[in-house]
C-alpha cells in the first residue's frame, strides 16, 4: 500500500488536505481519494504587527519641515552676518588707509612751508570735497617748539564709510628760523657799514 499527501494553497489562502490511497485488489486498482478542507494556519503573533513605517514612507512630515526650515533660515542669518561684517571691515580698511595718506601728506606740506603754519578746520580738499582736514598749532613747554596735529575726517552717507586719522608731530618754531636770518642778515649789514665807514 502507498500513500501521498499533498498541500495545495488556493488565492483565498484557504487550504485542502487532499489524500490519496491505493489498493490493490486481484487484477485491478481501486482508487479513494477524500477530499477534506483544513482552515489556513494563523500566523504567528510577531508575524500579525503592522509594517513599519520607515519602510514605506513616501515624504516628509511637518515637524520635520518645520525643523530644517528653521536650521535653513538659521544658517542663512549667521551667514549674511558674517558677509556684512566682511564687507563693512573692507570699506572701513579702504578708508583708514587713504586718511593716513592724505593726512601724511598734508603734514610734510606744513613742515616744508607749501601751506601757512596756522590753525584751521574743516577744509576740504581739492581733488574730494568728502575729505576734510582740520589743522591744530599748539605751544609747548619748552620754548620754540611746537605741537602740530593733523587731523583728516572722510564724510560719508553712513557710518560705515565715515573715517579719521589724526597724525602728532613736534617741529621747532618757523619764526625762530626767521628770526635768526634777520638777526645775520643786520649783522652783516652793520658790519659792511663799519668796514666802509674805516676805509
Amino acid at each position: 500500500m502507498k500513500s501521498n499527501s499533498h498541500m495545495i494553497e488556493r488565492q483565498n489562502d484557504t487550504r485542502c488536505h487532499v489524500s490519496c490511497r491505493w489498493f490493490k485488489k486481484g487484477a485491478r486498482v481501486v482508487v479513494r481519494s477524500t477530499l477534506r478542507a483544513v482552515p489556513a494556519a494563523t500566523p504567528a503573533p510577531f508575524l500579525n504587527h503592522a509594517p513599519c513605517r520607515d519602510q514605506h514612507r513616501n515624504g516628509l512630515t511637518l515637524l520635520e519641515i518645520i525643523i530644517s526650515l528653521a536650521i535653513f533660515f538659521g544658517a542663512m542669518a549667521v551667514l549674511s552676518q558674517l558677509a556684512w561684517n566682511g564687507s563693512r571691515a573692507a570699506i572701513q580698511s579702504r578708508l583708514k588707509t587713504q586718511a593716513i595718506i592724505r593726512c601724511k601728506a598734508k603734514l610734510g606740506e606744513l613742515i616744508a612751508g607749501a601751506e601757512t603754519l596756522q590753525p584751521k578746520s574743516s577744509v576740504p580738499f581739492t581733488d574730494d570735497a568728502r575729505w576734510t582736514y582740520t589743522v591744530n598749532v599748539l605751544n609747548t613747554q619748552y620754548p620754540d617748539l611746537l605741537q602740530l596735529d593733523v587731523t583728516v575726517h572722510h564724510s560719508g552717507n553712513s557710518s560705515v564709510s565715515n573715517a579719521e586719522f589724526t597724525l602728532r608731530r613736534w617741529m621747532r618754531d618757523p619764526s625762530l628760523f626767521l628770526r635768526a636770518a634777520e638777526a645775520q642778515q643786520t649783522e652783516s649789514a652793520a658790519t659792511s657799514q663799519s668796514s666802509g665807514a674805516s676805509q
